[in-house]
């Protein structure tokens, strides 16, 4: 059932407010997105991918590992008291 007594224009007045918010808020959405894609379209560089596996200017670094057991290690460990 529908009601009785709708009055479209009279609510389209009430919620015009509302609406105008709705449609601000797509629109600001929107330009976002446009924002987004174009940030993205300026700063994708020369087309060349970065990789780790390049040979070009490429350094060799070695990472120093730990050398003894674990659990071993009592110098991080303070001792019980009582």
């Amino acid at each position: 059932m529908s009601a009785p007594d709708t009055n479209i224009e009279s609510q389209e007045a009430k919620h015009r407010p509302s609406l105008w918010g709705i449609k601000g808020a797509m629109i600001f959405g929107a330009l976002m997105m446009i924002g987004l894609v174009a940030f993205n379209m300026v700063n994708t560089g020369d087309g060349e991918a970065v990789s780790n596996t390049s040979g070009v200017n490429a350094e060799t670094d070695t990472v120093a590992t730990d050398v003894y057991e674990p659990g071993t290690n009592s110098s991080a460990t303070p001792t019980a008291t009582d």
